[in-house]
């Protein structure tokens, strides 16, 4: 594909940039008490260097009462200008421009992290925080809007090229702007959406009057709240159009607010998805509109381009997973991009965590001052890779870019390991990319792998490597429960099986386990034979059904659905980020959960169990059960299967006039079970190490 417009150069304003790319604002989470850190620099730097035409920093906080802790980055005071302008620097002298994202979450601000009860337009509880802020006075307005206009010119003093008026997500101007948390009834409130406007309208006209001469004023926009009772894109029309009249110059549009019941940037998230909130700003409004949320290829992008979306496309997430995005956009080397799936493992789960933002595909992220570019071992090692998952692959690739001699080897005849069945359900099919990316690599650095290869130990004997890093993924775990090894004529599966298609899946099932796995298996058991979007959409055009029948027979199949847990509650082991997602999926399927119980029996088509909360004096009140159910699928969990490892160490001791056996390592669910993040970063370590001669 051409890209005739993602990379042709863009004007904001008077603003030049080099390309169409822009990296939008995104909480790093490594500030430290508000201060620029020699990472963050570095992590910018890189992306700079790589040709990102727009860098957006923030959120900046402009007080303490509006930040959002210690690990935010802030203008709020004099002494935080000397690192600012030490970042702005470091991605002018790359080429790229800077913004700076002024931040100020009002009552999305935790008291915990401020020490002191939020602010907001009313008292209104909030969904995010759950916590009720106290209702800014017309006076404390007023000084809200002078510490963001100062924040604004300490940003020029620091050498940003503008900055970015944060009117999204439900922070602070949304919440003045929304019905559902302005009840004032003065000049800040009030009926109607022009009288809700009047702070925003004011901010801008004050940040304009002080530094709109020196640099330009956009803003990062919701298209839609996407809050029940709250503003929709029509309503947030108007606001555009009041804002570009008050001076601002772009519009970079995302979705809804923190709050919203609407996934906005999950796997399950169908690219591109809100997308149509910057088309409709943009028939509304003649400055330059951005595009965000799911964008992660370059033909989406110019897509969106061509097809009069947007003015710009925002990329963050593809960004943090691949700093080279745009260089290889450039170079044409696409086939060669880290694709970001949206898992969310390393950045908004760790941002939940107050932690530094990582990346579940790129070991990189996050380190780029710790590793800089690897450098190759002084000695080349003969590697022998079993296990071609996530942490084999890794390893495999930064091996041979460390100039060592690799031998990867994967029993099944495809490579991936857990990840094959992982992305099998509706929504997670672009964990795919990881293996894409991986055999494309191997082909181009020319790395040896053999799958369908059933490695034993009399192999590695023979092969003779100096290092053996054993990949072999997972044994399941099988509970003591009477049946469950089929003995009394149950159909019981793994999870693995149901989701590979090695077992019939009948009318009613029962799911056993409801963390990760289980509840991954149970929406996909749930949705298994729902009609096809593409055929909905078909009927629906052409009249053979209504839109609202077509579409309902898209959401879910014809099966019953029963999900067992031993634990009080379900997902736990689900970052915090997507858990809400799925535990809104499991309800709106109709799927049914019993949990805290304890599953004492499977006999014939039949499930019994018992109430763990019923249990008197060590001893359980009733027994239940859930018969007629055609298959039980387990998802019962997993165990590290150093099983290989273990007889190789064995014959190498018998067969063997050496002391001392070579060098073995375990990484991934071998060494110890874990998330695709554990797994990347495991093999990308532990082949670091091997440089280390």
């Amino acid at each position: 594909m051409k890209f005739f417009k993602l990379l042709e150069p863009f004007k904001i304003g008077e603003l030049q940039l080099r390309n169409r790319t822009v990296m939008p604002a995104m909480h790093m989470g490594a500030a430290e008490n508000g201060f620029v850190t020699e990472q963050l620099i570095e992590f910018y730097r890189i992306r700079a260097a790589s040709r990102v035409g727009l860098i957006i920093i923030g959120g900046i906080g402009v007080s303490k009462l509006g930040t959002g802790g210690p690990t935010m980055v802030s203008l709020s005071d004099d002494k935080y200008i000397p690192g600012m302008r030490k970042l702005v620097d470091s991605i002018h002298n790359e080429g790229a421009k800077v913004i700076a994202q002024l931040y100020h979450a009002g009552g999305y601000a935790f008291s915990k992290l401020i020490g002191e009860q939020s602010v907001s337009s009313s008292a209104v509880y909030s969904r995010f925080t759950h916590e009720i802020p106290h209702e800014l006075s017309i006076e404390e307005i007023q000084d809200v809007q002078e510490r963001i206009v100062q924040a604004a010119t300490r940003a020029e003093k620091a050498g940003f090229d503008g900055i970015e008026v944060l009117s999204s997500a439900g922070y602070l101007i949304d919440q003045f702007l929304s019905p559902v948390k302005n009840k004032r009834t003065d000049r800040y409130g009030g009926q109607t959406l022009e009288e809700r406007m009047t702070f925003p309208l004011e901010l801008v006209h004050k940040l304009k009057k002080n530094v709109g001469h020196k640099m330009i004023i956009g803003c990062r926009f919701s298209g839609d709240d996407f809050v029940p009772g709250s503003n929709t894109y029509l309503e947030k029309k108007k606001v555009a159009i009041a804002y570009e009249k008050e001076g601002i110059q772009f519009f970079n549009v995302t979705g809804g607010w923190h709050e919203t019941r609407v996934p906005q940037i999950p796997m399950d998230t169908p690219k591109g998805t809100f997308t149509y909130l910057a088309k409709e700003i943009k028939s509304v409004v003649s400055a330059p509109v951005f595009a965000s949320n799911r964008i992660n290829t370059p033909e989406l992008a110019e897509n969106l381009l061509q097809d009069f979306y947007c003015d710009a496309v925002c990329f963050g997430r593809s960004l943090i997973a691949d700093p080279d995005f745009v260089l290889k956009i450039e170079q044409n080397k696409i086939r060669e991009i880290r694709t970001c799936i949206g898992c969310n493992q390393g950045c908004f789960d760790n941002v939940f965590k107050m932690q530094f933002v990582r990346c579940a595909i790129n070991p990189l992220a996050g380190y780029e001052l710790k590793y800089k570019t690897p450098k190759k071992a002084d000695f080349q090692k003969k590697v022998m890779i079993i296990g071609g998952g996530p942490a084999g692959m890794e390893a495999a690739l930064t091996a041979t870019k460390l100039g060592h001699k690799v031998s990867l080897y994967e029993k099944d005849n495809k490579l991936g390991g857990q990840i094959k069945v992982g992305s099998v359900p509706q929504g997670r099919e672009e964990l795919n990319n990881i293996i894409d990316y991986y055999q494309n690599q191997f082909k181009i650095l020319h790395i040896s792998y053999k799958t369908g290869i059933n490695i034993t130990p009399e192999i590695i004997l023979e092969e003779n490597p100096d290092i053996i890093f054993f990949a072999t993924g997972v044994h399941f775990k099988i509970p003591k429960i009477e049946g469950i090894d089929g003995s009394l004529n149950c159909d019981i599966h793994f999870a693995d099986e149901a989701l590979a298609g090695n077992c019939l899946i009948g009318k009613k099932v029962v799911v056993v386990g409801a963390s990760a796995t289980g509840v991954e298996t149970a929406l996909w058991v749930a949705k298994k034979g729902a009609m096809n979007p593409e055929v909905a959409r078909f009927l629906a055009f052409y009249k053979g059904l209504s839109i609202e029948n077509a579409m309902k027979r898209t959401f879910r199949g014809d099966r019953e659905v029963y999900l067992l847990e031993y634990l009080p509650k379900i997902g736990t082991s689900i970052g915090k980020s997507t858990k809400w997602i799925f535990l809104d999926e499991i309800k709106m399927l109709d799927i049914n959960v019993i949990s805290n119980i304890e599953v004492t029996k499977f006999a014939g088509n039949t499930v019994y169990f018992k109430d763990r909360s019923e249990i008197n004096n060590g001893q359980f009140k009733n027994v239940n059960s859930i018969s007629d159910v055609d298959t039980f699928i387990l998802a019962t969990g997993v165990t590290s299967n150093r099983d290989l490892a273990n007889s190789y160490k064995k014959l190498f001791l018998q067969k063997s006039n050496e002391k001392k056996i070579p060098e073995m390592k375990f990484i991934g669910d071998s060494r110890k079970v874990g998330t695709i993040l554990d797994a990347i970063k495991d093999g990308f370590k532990a082949a670091l190490k091997l440089g280390k001669v």
